[in-house]
């Protein structure tokens, strides 16, 4: 692919994951609107798990069928399958039409985020995928950022309707740049006879494990034992790919040690900012009494300075090695949580925006090392299986963690009905799981990148 159509793809990739990013923010300032006009006080958790799961679950199905199909092709069908469901969304009448739209908007969203990956992944080779991956984060920060703001603004001009169809331009214009720019040979790859049933094994599994991890916090027994039981079951999923001819999911991938230990910490890096982006505004607003913009704004630092972390990762990559520069960022986050485990509650605004730069360099270049690492071990032919894989584990990361944590800092508070003992203890937990992460790293055999 000549230069031209390389940079038209890069903003194909970028404007697909801004929309996507912005979609699962700018709904949470229509959640009261939406709810009020449907007439339905218990749609709120619902609109967001249902596109949680969808986008979940279609994730790794849309990746083994990329690497059938091609690339190309189901980016596509992931783009339309968005656009038909952040149709419909618009258009909803009721509460259950809306849901419905829902889960189609995410399971097309679950097609476009692992297929971002995957052509980072062949576009670029490893010293430029850090700048690109960098650049393609900023997205989830721009979109942190202005989806508050555009969804206020939306909502006093226009309607929560327009919430969704302002989606509908960016992503034909996507459709038209991967039409027009990006050309991929036929693929032809084996089919399983069982695939259907395979897809249909893999979907139930993860259905009851993220059915677990929600119910975890309004039901810990019954959402604990979901959580085993989906774990269990994959578990016998896995179990049975491995034997299978052609599987669904890259086992022999999977199999290498290494991969493993980067997608844990693909898993658990993920997971960790997440708690840190819930928790800090919370900080800013309780401890220090101020708005819920400056609340927001207090991530800020943290998002500009994941992106120069994300940027400069393929160059540290290569200068340092992957496990030595594994090493190095997980200290520094650590550091970083370590001191919010224990500040006092009268700490300033300035030193909390200090805190949030400093964390968002090493989290920035933590995920991106993790994620372009872990991509290096896919071959071309199961490179998007690997990235669905890659994206499944960074979205079910979020979904355990940010309800860990959630629990976490319920039960802190009640029992000492201090805001800031809940936060101490979410990032004390998030700590342990970087010293955990530390130790699993530094035990690791391999040191090249």
């Amino acid at each position: 692919m000549n230069q031209t159509k390389t940079k038209w793809m890069v903003i194909a990739i970028y404007i697909a994951t801004l929309i996507t990013a912005i979609e699962a923010t700018i709904v949470v300032t229509a959640t009261r609107a939406i709810t009020n006009d449907l007439g339905n006080p218990n749609l709120t958790a619902l609109i967001f798990s249902t596109y949680l799961f969808s986008s979940a679950l279609a994730t790794p199905i849309f990746g083994r069928m990329a690497d059938n199909y091609g690339k190309k092709r189901i980016f596509q069908t992931g783009l339309l399958l968005f656009l038909l469901g952040t149709t419909l969304c618009g258009f909803a009448p009721s509460s259950w039409f809306l849901l419905t739209a829902r889960v189609i908007q995410g399971i097309g969203a679950g097609g476009i985020m692992p297929m971002t990956f995957a052509l980072i992944g062949e576009l670029f080779d490893l010293s430029t995928r850090g700048k690109v991956m960098g650049l393609n984060n900023s997205a989830w920060g721009i979109a942190s950022l202005i989806a508050p703001l555009l969804g206020g603004v939306i909502l006093s001009q226009l309607s929560w309707h327009w919430i969704f169809f302002i989606n509908i331009p960016f992503i034909l214009i996507v459709l038209t740049l991967v039409q027009l720019f990006y050309q991929e040979e036929k693929i032809y790859a084996p089919s399983s006879q069982n695939s259907f049933v395979q897809y249909s094994a893999l979907i139930v599994s993860l259905l009851i494990t993220l059915s677990g991890i929600q119910l975890l916090v309004s039901q810990i027994f019954i959402g604990g034992a979901l959580l085993i039981l989906g774990l269990l079951t994959l578990f016998i999923f896995y179990r049975q790919e491995t034997k299978t001819t052609v599987p669904i999911v890259p086992i022999q991938t999977i199999q290498i040690r290494n991969f493993r230990l980067l997608t844990i910490c693909v898993f658990l890096i993920n997971g960790a900012l997440i708690g840190f982006q819930v928790y800090l505004p919370l900080w800013v607003q309780t401890e220090l009494h101020l708005s819920a913009t400056l609340g927001g704004l207090a991530l800020l630092p943290s998002s500009i300075f994941f992106i120069l972390g994300s940027y400069y990762s393929g160059k540290l990559l290569l200068r340092y090695k992957q496990k030595k520069l594994l090493q190095l960022v997980l200290a520094g986050a650590l550091a970083g949580f370590l001191i919010l485990s224990f500040l006092p509650n009268t700490t300033g605004y300035s030193a909390l925006l200090l805190l949030s730069s400093f964390l968002g360099f090493f989290i920035g270049t933590g995920v991106t090392v993790s994620v372009i690492s872990a991509q290096a071990y896919a071959t071309q032919e199961n490179l998007s299986s690997v990235s669905g894989f890659i994206t499944l584990c960074r979205t079910l990361g979020q979904s355990f963690l940010v309800t860990i944590l959630g629990v976490i800092n319920q039960r802190s508070f009640l029992a000492q009905n201090q805001h800031i003992a809940g936060y101490h203890h979410v990032y004390l937990t998030v700590s342990i799981i970087f010293i955990f992460l530390l130790l699993v790293v530094s035990r690791s055999s391999r040191s090249d990148g």
